[in-house]
Parts: C-alpha cells; structure tokens; sequence
C-alpha cells in the first residue's frame, strides 16, 4: 500500500491540476468577506497544489502551507509565479509539526480528511496557532457522501460528522472558538473531474475568542 505521500505525489505529479487552480467556493465566499491586516499570517493546511493558498495571496494574506506533497509543493509554487505572488510551503504532517501559539490571522482548509484518532487530537491543537479575534474557515465531506461519486473518501473514519467536528474543535483540547457557521448542505461541485457533482459537505467557520 502507498503511504499517503507518495499517493497525493503520484496525483500531483501530473501536469494537470487535480483540483482546478480556482479557489474553494465555500473559502472563497468566507475569505473574501474578511478585512487583511497589515501585517497577517494565513495558514492553508494540506492545500495541495496550493489553489486557496494563492488566491488568498492575490488579496494581500501572506500565505503558508503545509501539505505531505513534494509534488504539490512544486506545483503550487509554479501557481504562485504565474500570478506574480509568493506562498510558504512546508512539506510536512499534521499529526507531526508544531504550532506556535497566536501566529495566524486566518486558517482555512478544504477537503482535509484524516483518520479520526489523528484529527481528534490535532486540529484541536493546530487552532491554538490562531490569534484571538482570527478565524478558521473549513469544508469537508460530510458521512452522507459515503454513497455519492462526487469525490471524497470512501471511509466513513475519514468524513466528517458535524456534531463529532464541532465538538472536537470547541472542546477541552481546543482554544476557545466561537461558532459563526456550520451546516451540512448538499452543494453542486465543479472544481475538476476529480471533484464533481452533487455532494454533500460541511461548512465551518470559527472565530477564536
């Protein structure tokens, strides 16, 4: 069996962009809403090939990633000349790196799918890198996507139960979050071939207090 780096290095290996190289609607509309501080930090965790990464870039956010993927690593930097911007890119675990506490103004991820002893533990601990006042922003699939071809894992360990997620990252192993959005929605995806169709997905988004 691959391990998981060498999975999403063999998927973003090719010359195409597995997702697209637009940003994640849900993050988009979230992101687009906040006001950019002078001086920001945004995290982008497991961005991939880096597509929210940069865009955000384009808005002024200073953006960093980490993701398992060398190869993701290449072609998000390739993503980010192309529009005249810079990202920092970790190839790194979550389950692995450290988080300074109060670094990011934002952090947003989309389609960050762990198993659940790794995310139970280390999304909580990932959010005490935010700032107070800043947000996390997020979307995932949802358990009711086990059956639909619209992408996703085919594990339920590995999709989101929203009522488990939120207790997860507002619980005893969490900074203090406020709850701004989160919902289950059936969404109509069209990020690539590899993302498209009726699905059913979680939106979150958090403010730290």
């Amino acid at each position: 069996m691959k391990s998981n780096a060498s999975m999403w290095d063999e998927r973003f290996g090719q010359e195409d962009y597995a997702y697209g190289v637009l940003p994640n609607e849900w993050l988009k509309e979230r992101i687009s809403t906040l006001e950019v501080p002078q001086q920001n930090a945004a995290l982008f965790p497991a961005d991939g090939e880096g597509r929210n990464a940069v865009w955000a870039a384009t808005l002024g956010w200073n953006s960093e990633v980490f993701d398992l993927s060398i190869e993701g690593k290449k072609k998000c930097n390739l993503l980010a000349l192309h529009h005249g911007v810079q990202v920092e890119y970790h190839v790194d675990d979550l389950a692995l790196r450290p988080f300074v506490p109060h670094t990011y103004d934002l952090m947003a991820c989309s389609w960050f799918h762990t198993p659940s002893e790794i995310r139970k533990v280390h999304m909580p601990r990932m959010l005490h890198a935010l700032k107070p006042g800043s947000r996390f922003i997020m979307e995932g699939y949802h358990t009711s996507q086990l059956p639909l071809s619209s992408g996703g894992p085919k594990s339920l360990d590995l999709l989101f139960d929203l009522d488990e997620l939120i207790a997860e990252l507002t619980g005893k192993l969490a900074p203090p979050m406020k709850i701004i959005h989160a919902s289950v929605e059936t969404v109509t995806l069209t990020e690539s071939a590899l993302h498209e169709g009726r699905a059913r997905v979680i939106r979150l988004d958090l403010l730290r207090v």
